[in-house]
């Protein structure tokens, strides 16, 4: 019986090794990305703190917050392994992993762009602040904020 169970068992992880193994290099791109944007995030953190000296208390780097990163990840990677399961699927006229891994760094770039726009004074950040979202008022209060000193 342990023999068998061994059997099994080898021939599982040899399918999941085969099946899985195509989406570590998007895996690897994507987790670069989402620490990207861990790493942007923290610049802002920072940015917030030089200008407003009230807010440096709730603005430090907690270990709750890196927790938020996890769970990111581990949906990341599940959706790429569905995506791995669709392709192998349906063959290499739809690269599914691909398209997946894209979704997931454009989003975590847009949320880099997001991070370096936000109270920052340089022109380029300026212009990226008409489109796109401000994160400041996720890190502190609006009524803390005060006017944008970069407007």
């Amino acid at each position: 019986m342990y023999n068998f169970a061994k059997s099994i068992g080898a021939v599982l992880g040899g399918w999941a090794w085969a099946v899985f193994m195509p989406a570590a290099p998007v895996a690897a791109a994507c987790t670069a990305m989402v620490l990207a944007d861990v790493w942007s995030a923290r610049r802002l953190a920072r940015r917030i703190g030089r200008r407003m000296p009230s807010a440096r208390q709730s603005l430090k780097f907690s270990s709750a917050r890196f927790g938020r990163v996890v769970p990111t990840l581990l949906r990341i990677y599940a959706t790429l392994a569905l995506a791995a399961v669709v392709q192998n699927a349906l063959g290499r006229w739809f690269p599914a992993m691909e398209f997946a891994g894209g979704v997931v760094c454009f989003w975590q770039g847009v949320s880099v762009l997001e991070n370096e726009a936000s109270f920052n004074p340089h022109p380029w950040a300026r212009v990226l602040r008409r489109y796109l979202a401000d994160k400041v008022s996720r890190h502190i209060k609006p009524d803390e904020l005060g006017d944008e000193p970069f407007e």
